[in-house]
């Protein structure tokens, strides 16, 4: 019944998104951000329904997007692309573009392929994000929220798009499902497809070790494998793809040189192919993406962090009292109190049981990471798809209130009618999220 509920609701909040998505893009005309945007496929002779999603869904065509798309459709064909993983474009789209190319011409095909695959995992996450609140004993209201604020989160508009927020996250939710349910060998591959995903993936890796040191054990070697080999699994597949020669179309190379783009026009035609082990995620970041530490702390990017300090002020507000919360305990246990296998049974704060410590530190490493390191403006995105903590974090603000009967009207006049900090978060987050980004105006 609640699932069922929960599909109802779903439904009803993705299709005002993407109906806001739309009406947007039609009012607000398209920016000219000046960002990697190589010519599309064509749309003549293209079908009424071609017209139709194109029209409809051409809003989610932006940003990073371009990048997964035109992966899907060509490989790794600039050398910036290669900070993209290629679980999600090669996996994903190109399959069910495949299909879907039968009926629509190749751009509609691989836009309608990504848009659906987030819509039928994001309703999957949906359900596991419940499911798994249940798992970690939260109260019934309480695993319910956390499912009605995912479809909310100010990072929706990144969960919409043919981005890899959605699958990624889904790949962790799956994860620490089967952990929980003491299935670690599931649990391992899920994890580590999620590092196929994004590169973040293997740090998931440490709930597999934790599970393992509070039962006084190492974890077994299948398990380091399962976690961690993907990643270079895909680092040995962007080599195999990226430092070979090529034959590309005039208009491709066309883009590459206007926009001095490496391209693989001899073999190992960059640097990093010829390292004896050839890994291109770091050279990209720090040669495309200026990724690296403290590169962001500069005056023009205040704006960025502004747009990031709600979800740093969530979690630090909720770091700071889960750790006042346990000092006491952790005082007199010391060391011993992190690995302590079984929860007490008196205790009735939720976020105090032992399940919860890897997940308090996995976000506390993840904010900082993003904080001294990242492109600061993706941080609320990278932290609402990196696991289920953040949303137990949010739903416990307004767990006391019984929604479970798939009233959405009663579900935001909740919201609203206690004009909670989170609901103007997140509803101004996905309310100008959208707008801006449909329309390629920058957003976080």
């Amino acid at each position: 019944m609640i699932i069922q509920q929960l599909l109802w609701i779903y439904c009803q909040i993705r299709f005002a998104q993407y109906l806001l998505q739309f009406i947007s893009n039609i009012i607000i005309p398209d920016h000219d951000a000046h960002v990697f945007n190589p010519p599309l496929w064509s749309l003549n002779n293209g079908t009424i329904l071609d017209i139709s999603i194109d029209t409809f869904f051409s809003g989610l065509r932006r940003w990073d997007a371009i990048h997964f798309l035109y992966i899907a459709r060509f490989g790794y064909i600039y050398e910036n692309t290669l900070a993209f993983f290629p679980g999600y474009p090669l996996l994903f789209i190109r399959p069910l573009a495949y299909f879907l190319n039968k009926i629509l011409l190749e751009s509609n095909a691989y836009l309608l392929s990504g848009i659906l695959i987030n819509f039928v995992f994001g309703y999957f996450n949906t359900c596991l994000l419940y499911q798994l609140g249940l798992k970690y004993n939260l109260k019934p209201n309480h695993a319910y929220w956390s499912a009605i604020l995912y479809m909310i989160n100010p990072a929706t508009i990144f969960f919409l798009a043919p981005y890899t927020e959605t699958l990624f996250l889904f790949s962790q939710l799956l994860g620490h499902y089967y952990l929980k349910s003491n299935s670690i060998f599931k649990s391992c591959l899920c994890f580590g497809f999620g590092s196929t995903v994004r590169s973040n993936g293997i740090i998931s890796f440490g709930f597999i070790i934790y599970n393992y040191l509070k039962q006084k054990k190492l974890p077994p070697i299948y398990s380091i494998i399962l976690c961690i080999a993907p990643f270079f699994l895909t680092q040995y597949y962007q080599y195999r793809d990226y430092c070979f020669e090529k034959d590309l179309s005039i208009e491709l190379k066309t883009y590459g040189f206007d926009n001095n783009l490496s391209m693989p026009l001899t073999d190992f035609s960059s640097e990093w192919c010829l390292k004896r082990i050839p890994l291109s995620y770091q050279y990209v970041q720090k040669t495309y993406w200026n990724v690296g530490f403290l590169k962001y702390y500069t005056i023009k990017q205040i704006p960025n962090f502004l747009l990031a300090l709600p979800v740093f002020l969530l979690i630090g507000n909720f770091i700071k009292t889960w750790f006042l919360s346990i000092r006491k305990d952790l005082w007199k246990r010391k060391f011993n109190y992190l690995f302590l296998n079984k929860n007490d049974e008196k205790q009735t704060i939720w976020f105090i049981t032992k399940d919860f410590f890897p997940h308090v530190i996995y976000m506390l490493f993840l904010s900082l990471f993003a904080l001294f390191v990242m492109h600061i403006q993706v941080t609320t995105r990278f932290l609402f798809s990196s696991g289920p903590f953040l949303y137990f974090i949010c739903a416990d603000r307004i767990k006391q209130y019984e929604i479970r009967n798939g009233n959405l009207r009663k579900i935001f006049s909740y919201l609203f009618n206690k004009q909670t900090f989170l609901f103007y978060y997140f509803i101004i987050y996905i309310l100008v999220g959208i707008c801006l980004f449909s329309n390629f105006l920058p957003w976080t």
